[in-house]
């Protein structure tokens, strides 16, 4: 009995001793993703950003998440702030920085339909510079410790060469080109994701005011989310009723370029494969001045 006793107390110590495995915490309800359909998962080499403004991620913030902003990744120098800055080595620096390279597997949190689409702009310009696993969803989908503590940073990947997906993105020529054409010679449908107060211009802004008829369908950007941040599929039905297909080539516009962004991933994420977002948004047409036509008395 001693024998067997001295066996067990030296079994229980062992276990003791034994590191526990680290888990890092998914969320349990069964949704939809933002990317391949499957749940969210994150793993000792998921990188956590957090693309809220800096004020609500000092409030609280997911435990290990990074504040990153969007318009960090810019041309600041414009009265615009849509265009990314023309130095994308310096943009895949600043992500290697972070611990990002193009195979490392990236989530961006946000406020979802309550915010104005930032996660999904931030999410954009790392597909777009070649990142190739990005997710997106709202901070509240995860069961994960908040912090207030700034995350501690991550080892730095090696500097790499930008991949740049320019099928994510359309230029200033090529969208007002199309833009100026009749309806019946178009081959590029124009979709306007602002509220609707905005794009019948009786939102408040001056810029909703001012901005140019582009010829666009307007359809508001938060219809294209479901309560978590993920593309909502039902959203390809409405589209198909107004003759916007899964094929159908589509340029996405907002103010920004923001919530066309969120807007360009999602529906990308669900099916539809020429998507691209007018980065520079009504911000850059009028500022810059384009061929458009003059907007309609609403």
């Amino acid at each position: 009995m001693k024998t067997l006793g001295l066996i067990l107390f030296v079994f229980f110590i062992s276990a003791c001793q034994t590191k526990p495995t680290k888990v890092y915490q998914e969320t349990a309800p069964k949704a939809k993703s933002s990317e391949d359909g499957g749940e969210i998962v994150l793993t000792e080499q998921t990188v956590l950003l957090d693309a809220r403004a800096p004020f609500d991620y000092a409030v609280a913030h997911l435990n290990g998440a990074v504040n990153v902003r969007w318009d960090e990744f810019t041309q600041r120098e414009k009265a615009f702030v849509g265009l990314l800055d023309l130095d994308l080595f310096s943009l895949t620096r600043r992500l290697a920085r972070l611990g990002i390279d193009p195979e490392t597997p990236v989530v961006v949190v946000g406020k979802g339909s309550q915010g104005q689409g930032e996660e999904g702009r931030l999410a954009w310009t790392l597909k777009y510079l070649g990142v190739k696993n990005v997710r997106v969803t709202t901070q509240d989908y995860f069961s994960l410790p908040i912090s207030t503590a700034e995350a501690p940073p991550r080892e730095n990947k090696a500097i790499w060469k930008p991949n740049v997906d320019e099928s994510l993105i359309v230029s200033k020529k090529d969208f007002a080109k199309e833009s100026v054409k009749p309806e019946h010679l178009r081959k590029v449908k124009v979709l306007d994701v602002r509220r609707e107060a905005e794009y019948l211009g009786k939102s408040d802004t001056s810029l909703s005011k001012n901005a140019p008829d582009v010829g666009a369908v307007n359809v508001p950007w938060n219809e294209f989310f479901d309560q978590k941040g993920f593309a909502d599929t039902q959203i390809a039905a409405k589209l198909e009723m107004i003759n916007i297909k899964k094929d159908t080539p589509i340029y996405v516009i907002s103010n920004k370029g923001v919530r066309s962004a969120a807007v360009t991933l999602a529906l990308r994420s669900i099916g539809f494969t020429k998507v691209a977002n007018f980065a520079g948004g009504y911000q850059q047409l009028v500022f810059e001045g384009q061929g458009t036509k003059k907007k309609k008395t609403q």
